[in-house]
């Protein structure tokens, strides 16, 4: 039964690893356009009913953006074949002091527009969990008794510098982001927190090892940060960190990935308020599950887990800097 229900899920992961979690480095041609990078985003998103009033309490306020690997396409099965039964029951019971809106692929999965408590349940599908996890798990013990939401907005398999920027300027994907991030950050003022928006956590450039867009990694990236600080300003206490992850050397981030990761390195070096850290130095795997059949794009689940909590450490220690 065990044996059927892993095949069922890792098929399941395959076929996600090429529709909705792709990250596959797409092929360029000199003879594109605009026009053929356009996307139909959805920007009606509803309205947030759920949260209690916050009684003028302050509350921490983190992004975590990007493409597949932060949409969430570990798979949960193998999380609990690869940990004991007191780890996953917490994974699965999820993290009451931390709340998720996710909005993944164009709202293809969300939350629908409420904070729910982070659990296995947040990934690009059923049967598959996100990074929100491990963050979770490292926020809800350094910060208890205080209120923690994480906004995800995720595109799969979707670059930097074609979709989420175009020609260096803001374009369809962050412009989505930004409306999705606005009515959020603003039902949590209409709930009476004072919600400040802290952090970014980036998880994104698979899509963008072709030869031109890693060539063109470091100026985006660069522009990118400051153009999500100047429009996310007015939500924050203070200057917003950025934390960067490193992408694998899987075979679908060739040829470009030690470009990409140079690239993001390089940006960590301009400000005090820019984290980068290698998911390669940490031993990040994306080669052993399913166990049949590997997909290769995305993280294994416990690496998964790690990748999670090395956003969470990063975001504890901007905490521990700044006090």
């Amino acid at each position: 039964m065990k044996t059927n229900l892993l095949k069922t899920v890792g098929a399941l992961a395959l076929a996600a690893s090429t529709t909705l979690c792709g990250c596959v480095s797409q092929t360029e041609s000199s003879s594109y356009t605009k026009e053929d990078y356009a996307l139909q985003m959805n920007v009606d998103f509803p309205s947030c009913d759920d949260l209690p009033d916050g009684n003028g309490k302050a509350a921490k306020v983190f992004l975590l953006l990007g493409q597949s690997n932060a949409s969430g396409c570990s798979i949960v099965e193998y999380l609990q074949l690869n940990t004991d039964e007191a780890t996953f029951a917490k994974y699965e019971a999820g993290f009451e002091n931390v709340k998720i809106n996710y909005c993944i692929d164009n709202q293809y999965v969300s939350s629908d527009g409420e904070f729910v408590p982070v659990d296995l349940t947040c990934g690009c599908g059923n049967g598959f969990f996100g990074p929100e996890v491990g963050m979770a798990e490292v926020l809800s013990e350094a910060f208890a008794e205080e209120d923690v939401f994480i906004l995800k907005y995720t595109m799969s398999g979707y670059s930097l510098g074609n979709h989420w920027l175009y020609d260096g300027e803001r374009a369809w994907i962050y412009d989505a982001c930004m409306t999705f991030v606005e009515t959020y950050m603003n039902a949590l003022t209409a709930k009476n927190y004072r919600a400040s928006l802290d952090a970014i956590c980036w998880m994104q450039g698979e899509s963008d090892t072709n030869e031109r867009c890693a060539a063109a990694y470091y100026d985006n990236q660069t522009k990118f940060i400051a153009y999500l600080r100047e429009d996310l300003a007015a939500y924050a206490d203070g200057e917003i960190y950025f934390i960067d992850a490193g992408i694998s050397s899987s075979p679908y981030c060739l040829p470009g990935y030690p470009q990409v990761n140079q690239s993001k390195k390089e940006i960590a070096e301009l400000s005090p308020y820019n984290v980068y850290f290698s998911t390669i130095d940490m031993g990040l795997t994306t080669l052993y599950e399913p166990d049949y059949n590997p997909d290769l794009g995305h993280y294994d689940s416990l690496s998964e887990i790690a990748l999670g909590q090395k956003f969470g450490e990063a975001l504890v220690n901007i905490y521990k800097k700044e006090n």
